[in-house]
């Protein structure tokens, strides 16, 4: 279930390794007094990911008790990967080193060679969504409708593997679109300025980007309509549409509009399995394995703590033009766990159907 503001995170320490020997002072709200937290993202200084998580800790060590100087560090590089990687096998498990960048849910499903650690047993502190949607330009498509008999679109992308590209290619697959797909854009910035060249005809991009800079400079000018958003969904694989992005159709709206019938299907069914294991936890705050239980639920409550705090909203809101939907201790440990439960069938499909483009 997709968390929303002022809902308590729960805290669930039945999830977390059970440590023996765990510091005294764990147990003190003074624990963190004069101490410094380094927190590590996996991003290069003056990333839209890096420039997010530093405005979040500036919040974050208001809101833990013995207010603790925190620290940002970069760990770039690795696809992303090196971080976690950092998190499981150098860091202390102290409470003093936070792993805090966007996650790599399709690396773990995957089971890249890259990514060493483990985040079934990295204790999650809390999680944000970033919404993203889908939109298309107007020169061959007029309305969504036009989309299921329109040619020469062509879809584009960052790589086979990128959590928008498997959205975008699924969602386009199973509604039956006619498409090329191109890949290998450095960022989702350079798929919007090829949009805005003519190059590219679809793209799932943030929703941040979508209102900052698609909507007010294509949308609004008649070049490109929105097609869908891409929901909210649990690991029991039920659907969400999301609040803010209410003006833009679910995918399932978007679905059902085309067809006449709900989404269902071979990619639907991947589709939908993907979603919260690669979309839900966006920028997730995860710990080194054993870090001690109590440290963890300090961390846990001052993190929601941030979420709720109007100065964040305010500085969210400059940064996205919306609040970004909060993922829970129950929600973001259910994640993580289900990374390592992937069907053989789930894992063959997706194996070739990455390849089939790569």
């Amino acid at each position: 279930m997709l968390v929303v503001r002022k809902h308590f995170l729960t805290l669930i320490a039945s999830a977390c390794v059970v440590v023996t020997g765990v510091p005294a002072q764990a147990q003190d709200e003074n624990y963190f007094d004069g101490k410094t937290i380094t927190v590590y993202v996996g991003r290069t200084p003056g990333s839209g990911a890096d420039l997010s998580v530093r405005i979040f800790v500036e919040f974050w060590k208001q809101h833990i008790p013995g207010n603790p100087t925190m620290v940002v560090r970069n760990v770039p590089g690795g696809g992303g990967t090196r971080v976690w990687n950092l998190g499981a096998e150098v860091a202390d498990a102290d409470g003093l080193h936070i792993l805090y960048s966007p996650t790599s849910g399709a690396a773990a499903i995957l089971k890249e060679p890259g990514l060493r650690a483990d985040f079934a047993k990295m204790p999650y502190i809390g999680g944000l969504m970033s919404p993203n949607m889908a939109y298309v330009r107007t020169d061959k498509v007029s309305s969504a409708e036009d989309l299921l008999t329109a040619d020469g679109l062509i879809f584009g992308g960052q790589t086979p593997a990128h959590r928008f590209d498997l959205l975008g290619r699924l969602g386009l697959d199973a509604v039956g679109a006619n498409y090329q797909y191109a890949t290998g854009f450095p960022g989702a910035a350079d798929v919007f300025n090829a949009v805005r060249r003519g190059e590219i005809d679809i793209q799932v991009a943030s929703l941040g980007l979508y209102r900052f800079s698609i909507e007010p400079t294509l949308v609004k000018e008649g070049l490109a309509i929105p097609l869908w958003h891409n929901p909210a969904a649990d690991t029991n694989g039920n659907l969400t549409a999301l609040e803010v992005a209410a003006d833009i159709p679910s995918y399932m709206e978007f679905y059902e509009n085309l067809t006449g019938t709900p989404p269902s299907g071979q990619e639907f069914e991947m589709y939908k399995w993907l979603l919260p294991r690669v979309n839900n936890i966006v920028y997730a705050a995860l710990l080194p394995p054993n870090t001690p239980a109590e440290i963890q639920e300090i961390l846990r409550e001052s993190f929601l703590d941030v979420t709720e705090n109007p100065d964040y909203q305010a500085q969210e809101l400059t940064m996205y033009g919306f609040n970004l939907p909060v993922i829970g201790a129950d929600e973001g440990t259910a994640i993580l766990n289900s990374l390592y439960d992937v069907p053989e069938s789930v894992s063959t499909y997706l194996k070739n159907y990455i390849d089939a483009v790569r």
